[in-house]
Parts: C-alpha cells; sequence; structure tokens
C-alpha cells in the first residue's frame, strides 16, 4: 500500500517509492529503496519533501499517540554515536562472517576476535540498546545469519545485564548469542538461502545445525560451556516441544531459556529486502500469546529491558499500583500505562497515564502482576475496558 508521509517521519525499514518535487528537490539519485542506514534517514528528514513510502515492502509509519502528547526527549546519541552504532554493527557482521568462513575451511575458531567483538557490543550498548537493534534488523539475504548472530548477542548482553548478572557471566552470554548459530556452517546454502518452501528432508537437516554448532564449539579451545549449551539447546522450549531432545521446563539452563527469547525475537523483527519484519510490539505480544514456548518470568524482564510490552498487559507500577499497558505512543517516548487500582487500599481508583522515560532508568518501576490474583473477572475483557477508558465495577476485583 502506498502512502505519503513527512519526510521526519520517515524511519528506518521503510521502503521508499518516490519522493515529492522535481529531482532536485532531494538527496537521492535514485527513489525505491530500503532507508536502511541512519545516514540515508537523516538526509531524508532533513529534505523536508513529502516522501511516498510503500507498506507492503518495508515499514509503516507509527501509530498516532494515544495518550497526552509530550515531548520526545532530546536525541542522547547523536550523529557520531549514530554513525558508530552502524560502523560497529557492520564490523562485527564481518567478524562473524570471517568466523563462519574459517569453520567451512576447518581453521580453529579465534576466540580473541569473538570476545573483542562482544565488548565493542556491550561497550554501545551503554549508550543505547534500540539504535543498535534497530541497525541490525535491517538484513540482506546473504548476510542475514551473521547479522542475526551479531543482534542475538546484543540482545543476550543487554537482558544478562537486566537481570543483574556480573561483568564475566554477561561477556560469555554474549559469545553465546554471537556463537549460537555457528552450527549453519554445516548447513548447505541451497537450502538454507532457498526461496521455495522446505521438504520434511530439509527441514531435518536445517534442525541439525543445534548439533553441528556443539560438536564444532566442543572441538574449539577457550570457548565457555554456556556457548556449547546455547548452540545445542537454543530451539528447546519449555513445554517440550523444541529439537533436537524436547527437553521440557527446568531440563533447559536459563541461559537457553535467554537465548530462545532473543533469538526468536530478532527472527520475528528482521527486515529483508522483500519481506516486511513484525513491529516490536507485535514481536513481543506474538511471543507472550505463544504459552509454553518461553520462560514468562525471562520474557517479561526482555520486555522491560526493551521497553515494550503488549497492550493490557497487567503490571505492578511502583509496587502500590496496578495498570495495564497501552498502545504504543510515537518515536522517542517510552512504553504507557494506565494505572486503576491501589494495591494498599484495594480498591479502584482514578485512572491516571504515565509514560516512562525511554532511557530505561525507571524500569524498575514495572514488575510483573498475575491478574488470577486480583481479580475475578475475565481479564482480557476486563483490560480491553480499562485501556478503551469505559468505567469498571468492584464486582470484578477477586
Amino acid at each position: 500500500m502506498l502512502k505519503s508521509i513527512r519526510a521526519q517521519d520517515a524511519t528506518l525499514g521503510m521502503y521508499v517509492q518516490s519522493f515529492g518535487g522535481n529531482w532536485l528537490s532531494h538527496p537521492f539519485w535514485k527513489a525505491k529503496f530500503l532507508i536502511s542506514s541512519l545516514d540515508d534517514l537523516a538526509k531524508i528528514r532533513a529534505s523536508e519533501v513529502a516522501v511516498m513510502i510503500d507498506t507492503a515492502r518495508g515499514c509503516d509509519i507509527a501509530p498516532p499517540p494515544a495518550a497526552r502528547p509530550l515531548t520526545p526527549p532530546a536525541g542522547r546519541f547523536g550523529r557520531a554515536g549514530q554513525k558508530r552504532v552502524v560502523d560497529l554493527a557492520q564490523r562485527s557482521t564481518s567478524v562473524v562472517k570471517s568466523l563462519f568462513d574459517d569453520c567451512r575451511l576447518g581453521r580453529t575458531i579465534d576466540t580473541a576476535d569473538i570476545l573483542s567483538t562482544v565488548d565493542d557490543i556491550a561497550d554501545v550498548l551503554v549508550h543505547d540498546l534500540s539504535a543498535f537493534i534497530s541497525v541490525t534488523r535491517l538484513k540482506a539475504k546473504d548476510d542475514y545469519t551473521y547479522t542475526h548472530s551479531v543482534a542475538v548477542c546484543a540482545l543476550m548482553i543487554s537482558l544478562a545485564q537486566e537481570l543483574g548478572e556480573p561483568a564475566k557471566v554477561v561477556r560469555e552470554l554474549g559469545m553465546a548469542g554471537l556463537l549460537h548459530d555457528l552450527g549453519k556452517t554445516a548447513v548447505p546454502d541451497a537450502i538454507l538461502f532457498t526461496a521455495s518452501p522446505l521438504t520434511a528432508a530439509e527441514i531435518a537437516e536445517i534442525r541439525r545445525h543445534t548439533t553441528h554448532g556443539h560438536v564444532m564449539l566442543s572441538q574449539a579451545s577457550d570457548v565457555p560451556p554456556v556457548a556449547l549449551d546455547v548452540a545445542l539447546h537454543h530451539h528447546e522450549r519449555p513445554d517440550g516441544t523444541g529439537y533436537p531432545f524436547r527437553l521440557k521446563g527446568d531440563a533447559i539452563s536459563r541461559a537457553t531459556r535467554m537465548a530462545s527469547i532473543c533469538n526468536v525475537y530478532d527472527t520475528l523483527t528482521s527486515i529483508h529486502p522483500d519481506r516486511k519484519g513484525l513491529s516490536p510490539m507485535a514481536a513481543i505480544a506474538a511471543m507472550e500469546a505463544s504459552i509454553g514456548e518461553f520462560d514468562p518470568d525471562l520474557l517479561f524482564r526482555f520486555m522491560r529491558q526493551l521497553g515494550v510490552y503488549p497492550v493490557g498487559k497487567l503490571v505492578r507500577f511502583r509496587s502500590t499500583r496496578l495498570a495495564v499497558t497501552m498502545p504504543a505512543v510515537r518515536d522517542g517516548l517510552g512504553p504507557a500505562f494506565r494505572t486503576f487500582y491501589s494495591t494498599v487500599d484495594t480498591r479502584f481508583i482514578p485512572y491516571e497515564d504515565i509514560i516512562l522515560s525511554n532511557d530505561q532508568s525507571n524500569a524498575d518501576a514495572i514488575s510483573a502482576a498475575d491478574p488470577g490474583a486480583w481479580f475475578s473477572a475475565d481479564w482480557p475483557t476486563m483490560a480491553s475496558s480499562i485501556v478503551e477508558g469505559k468505567e469498571i465495577g468492584r464486582q470484578d476485583a477477586a
């Protein structure tokens, strides 16, 4: 679907169909391209011309704000920081590509380069996780596996930091994320990159990448045990539907449950030139709806570190009020919540809408809450009423 937007509303992942005015009114010699770099995005926004986007081939414009309009916080990263993010993403992808190429040729894995890359990614995440992840969402077909590995590494580091893991553990988990798909070097390219539906035999071959990766890493020196564990088990699921061993519950390590979340999230949100990925909100909502596939506590902590929550989720706000998450506001603003119940007075209170800053400094204000422990009413219906601003009655309380 074609849609005309303002230049300042352009975002990474949009597909430009054309520009308003003549060819001298914008800084590009061509139209019809995916916005895949922060430099191109800055040029478009500075041009102040109308932009025609194709939402079937790229991202759509963000929905209008559901809460009162607020002024977005000033950019914390700046152009120099943006360039650093792009350069690091490209450099990290090149390191992973070289690593995969070396493995195909039977060469020894160089852990020094891997650890240096993990440290560089951890350093940039201190400034801005969302900027780095937005760059890695854009994946060329031939580089998908390498860029995906970089993105999972970044998400693993960020989630580990959210969980308060010590620096050594954070580093090892980042390394596990970077190496989790190494076994795909043993899968023929004709299968990995085919555009045709996979046969049962081809699916079985791709699934063997977990055991291939475990064998490769077990033959290398200085690879932490957690990286072997994640490589072998990152497709296992708590409900026993995963592979290769159909492990259940606590039989799956915490590190692997973390990797499963990071791996699936990046897969769902990845943008290809010929395929539109899900928005972060849609991906998180889909993952939470997949009951039994992900550790619910870890998934909530993952939401917290991203600052992305599905609409209508019950949370505890600063330990004294219950709130539901509201529809996403515009870029530059944090997650929105509507408080409606006092846990101190155990009564419904007037609605108040709160938007957290996007720097996540207030993330600790939010914790998970179980609707069944507080309310006897059907929670999805009750949550929908709250989101729509309808009054709810005392009979809904447990």
